[in-house]
């Protein structure tokens, strides 16, 4: 069918397009196209195009699908001449769809019955137990970080309010850096990675030597000044405190949680259909 006599035939009945599911197949269904005798109906096109959709719209859109559904169909076909004698094609179909079904029903178990609250108590307890499993891989630091324009008229505040920080518990900063700062992290109780710092900083002065206990650092390039206080810092190897491993730690609870309600739903569906006989095992 040439693609001129496609456009005619959806763009008349770009009407129906616009109607809501149709059975794949109908009596006064219009027969599209044919692949190797696979058939595509209208309705199986019109299916594919918004409600909304204008006519010339719906025509392009019905057009790219039915031009796709012979190029998929062509290469189906001649997957399926050229399958491997040995391939058990319905044995993995079987499988897949059976893993598909048990998986769609554990995801809407675990949304429905699963408690994702944690508390305080049951994170210190894990941490408490698993603490040798927090080995830190890399170091870790606590710090203070300020970015400024160089060309900002508050740069002598910024170095005032940056001098002044721990004053006032450091609300005079946030204040200033949330109202003049290009960048900035305020918050001293998390931690991060040097690598992740050095990612901040210009090029010339990422130096992970530099990051160590009460390093304080002020420095600029062509656009931005850079303020830097290094508030602690842990080596690799030590343990991780637990502020830093709170969502890993969370995880791994919230999985232990899964896996033990979806082992208890499996007894509980083992159980009732024992006791209602639905078994049958055979010597």
């Amino acid at each position: 069918m040439k693609r001129f006599v496609i456009f005619f035939l959806l763009g008349s009945c770009c009407l129906l397009a616009c109607k809501s599911e149709q059975a794949p197949v109908e009596a006064n269904d219009v027969l599209l196209a044919t692949v190797h005798g696979k058939p595509l109906y209208l309705s199986e096109v019109n299916a594919m195009v918004p409600a909304e959709a204008n006519p010339e719209d719906s025509a392009m859109i019905a057009s790219a699908f039915m031009e796709k559904w012979i190029r998929e169909t062509l290469l189906m076909d001649e997957a399926e001449r050229n399958l491997p004698k040995d391939l058990k094609i319905d044995d993995l179909v079987r499988d897949y769809r059976s893993s598909l079904i048990r998986h769609n029903y554990e995801k809407i178990l675990v949304e429905l019955q699963l408690d994702s609250t944690i508390t305080s108590q049951e994170l210190m307890d894990y941490y408490e137990t698993n603490k040798e499993q927090f080995r830190l891989e890399k170091p870790i630091v606590r710090c203070l970080f300020m970015e400024m324009p160089k060309n900002s008229k508050n740069l002598q505040e910024a170095d005032k309010v940056w001098k002044d920080a721990t004053k006032d518990g450091g609300e005079s900063l946030k204040s200033f850096a949330s109202s003049h700062s290009s960048q900035f992290m305020l918050n001293d109780s998390i931690w991060y990675q040097p690598d992740y710092l050095m990612t901040l900083l210009p090029e010339k002065n990422r130096k992970s030597k530099n990051f160590t206990n009460g390093t304080k650092l002020s420095f600029t390039d062509d656009q931005f000044k850079y303020y830097l206080n290094i508030l602690d810092r842990m080596p690799k190897g030590d343990i991780a405190p637990m502020e830093y491993v709170i969502g890993q730690m969370s995880s791994v609870i919230l999985h232990q949680r899964k896996i033990a309600l979806l082992n208890e739903k499996r007894e509980e569906i083992y159980e009732r259909e024992i006791n209602r006989n639905t078994i049958k095992v055979y010597n």
